[in-house]
């Protein structure tokens, strides 16, 4: 099993730009507030802070942003074989 390290730095890869204010806007949502900051300092591999609310969210975005891509590639597809 991988360390946190190891899992955060891989998430982190996962994470469209503009990810780490994403969280911040959708943890607002739900009444819990943190800075951009502290938000990078969670996700940050070299850094043991930690928070649990932080990680979820990220991984949701994470999730979401796979779909996307994959609905995107699926599209490109899809006119490719029309044209």
């Amino acid at each position: 099993m991988p360390n946190r390290k190891e899992s955060v730095a891989e998430l982190r890869q996962q994470l469209p730009y503009g990810s780490f204010q994403r969280v911040k806007v959708r943890l607002l949502e739900k009444g819990i507030k943190f800075s951009v900051q502290y938000i990078s300092r969670v996700l940050n591999p070299n850094n043991a802070d930690y928070n649990l609310a932080i990680i979820e969210e990220a991984i949701m975005i994470a999730r979401e942003n796979a779909i996307q891509m994959d609905e995107l590639r699926h599209k490109m597809e899809h006119i490719k074989m029309t044209n």
